[in-house]
């Protein structure tokens, strides 16, 4: 059965991953597999997405597409840093 994971654990643990060296862009595979690693399994990538998607529309979070890696990479802003602290 999986478990049941909240959309705001979901968020906290995208920040918290994205905190780590706070100023390297991270994956989205990346951030799937850590986030899976820190809730201990469970949330897929629709989830994950949500996720982002809600973190950057309050700005806790940024992302640049990497033109060389042809990938998005995903920053946490000073805001981001801020509201994990809380």
């Amino acid at each position: 059965m999986k478990p049941t994971i909240s959309k705001a654990m979901i968020r906290r643990k995208i920040r918290e991953v994205l905190n780590i060296r706070p100023g390297f862009g991270k994956t989205e595979k990346f951030l799937l597999e850590a986030v899976n690693e820190l809730t201990g399994g469970g949330v897929s990538l629709q989830e994950l997405r949500d996720g982002l998607e809600w973190n950057h529309s309050e700005t806790y979070i940024r992302s640049k597409f990497e033109d060389e890696a042809e990938e998005t990479l995903w920053f946490i802003t000073p805001e981001g840093i801020a509201q994990q602290s809380i």
